[in-house]
């Protein structure tokens, strides 16, 4: 699908239903998170068997905002998961996704979105140290 269909007819909005795959690129392309994970990210589940660290993620909410003239923004949240067998690489993997994603960025040809971290909480669960972190995207 090319980037330029995701935009509101009414507005110059970016829609949000492919921004897993826009945070993927972005986490891919970060050398750290790559250094740890490789292409170890995955929407909504792992691969049965992934072994070492990896990634998780999955939109937990998308909203528009609108005016009886139409939709003027579109935002969602997405939750982005680091998962290890060791508490410390989990939470440097939090750390590096955070740096690889906050801020001001820019997806496809020319979309700018402007990610920031909003929560995050920690388990451990199934053996598995598990950091999540909630970005909040407009």
């Amino acid at each position: 699908m090319n980037k330029m269909d995701c935009y509101n007819t009414s507005c110059q909005s970016y829609q949000k239903w492919f921004i897993g795959n826009d945070l993927r690129s972005i986490l891919l392309a970060d050398e750290a998170v790559s250094e740890q994970v490789g292409n170890h990210i995955y929407p909504c589940v792992a691969a049965e068997g992934t072994e070492g660290d990896f990634i998780v993620y999955s939109r937990q909410k998308y909203a528009k905002s609108s005016t009886k003239m139409g939709v003027y923004q579109d935002e969602c949240q997405v939750a982005v998961t680091a998962i290890s067998d060791d508490y410390d690489r989990a939470v440097a993997l939090a750390s590096k996704i955070d740096n690889a994603l906050t801020g001001n960025q820019v997806v496809g040809e020319n979309v700018r979105i402007k990610i920031e971290l909003k929560d995050s909480m920690e388990v451990f669960d199934d053996n598995k140290f598990i950091e999540t972190l909630l970005f909040e995207i407009k």
